[in-house]
């Protein structure tokens, strides 16, 4: 017997209930087997109401003739009712089988439930992971992105040398503190500087040659 899945909803056609049937009527001893079509009559009858209203769709096979003829396909509860009208034996041996089907069924629903389940929670793991990973990129690109240690030494040695140099040029040696003072503003103003762990590599080479050309404010006042 096979279920048929239609919509998450099991599904067994009226040849495979037929077969069940004649299949356990054959068990018992009885030679009678039941036609397809007398078994369409039944599930006719037994469901008028639910055919009327279309909850129960007819649809069709084909014989080894190719012959083209109706059929039926129930629910496992449809299934169950039609067998009301079989002997003790036939229906106990079929609806057992039903249930294991439908018991079946609902393990492979679970089994997929925690498939899913277990695939969401690795999916949120692997999303995590990724956003984390891509916040350490972030951080480590914005570290990186700032000149080191090394090149702030280098750039206060630029700057101390452009000091000394003007110092001497405007005969300043007393009054160096005068131009570091001058030299830093400057600085803070054209590239808004606040600190040096605040300037960007990128900025690097402007400072270093904006240093290199820099020349004291003309009123800058001595002591």
């Amino acid at each position: 017997m096979e279920s048929i899945t239609k919509k998450e909803i099991k599904y067994i056609t009226s040849l495979e209930l037929l077969e069940e049937i004649n299949f356990f009527r054959k068990q018992e001893g009885n030679r009678t087997k039941l036609k397809h079509y007398d078994l369409l009559k039944i599930i006719r009858d037994e469901f008028e109401e639910e055919i009327g209203a279309g909850k129960i769709s007819e649809s069709s096979y084909k014989n080894s003739q190719n012959k083209e003829y109706p059929m039926f396909e129930l629910i496992i509860s449809q299934a169950k009712q039609i067998l009301v009208r079989e002997s003790k034996f036939v229906r106990k041996s079929i609806i057992k089988k039903l249930d294991e089907i439908e018991n079946r069924s609902l393990e492979i629903q679970n089994e997929n439930k925690n498939v899913i389940k277990a695939t969401r929670n690795f999916l949120m793991v692997v999303t995590n992971q990724e956003n984390r990973l891509r916040e350490l990129e972030q951080k480590i690109e914005t570290i990186t992105s700032f000149i080191t240690p090394e090149d702030r030494f280098n750039l206060k040695k630029a700057i101390d040398f452009k000091v000394y140099e003007r110092a001497n040029y405007q005969n300043m040696n007393d009054d160096r503190s005068l131009l570091y003072r001058n030299l830093y503003k400057d600085l803070k103003n054209k590239f808004r500087i606040t600190k040096m762990e605040d300037i960007k590599k990128s900025d690097l080479s402007d400072i270093l040659d904006f240093i290199c050309n820099w020349r004291e404010d003309k009123n800058l006042k001595r002591r």
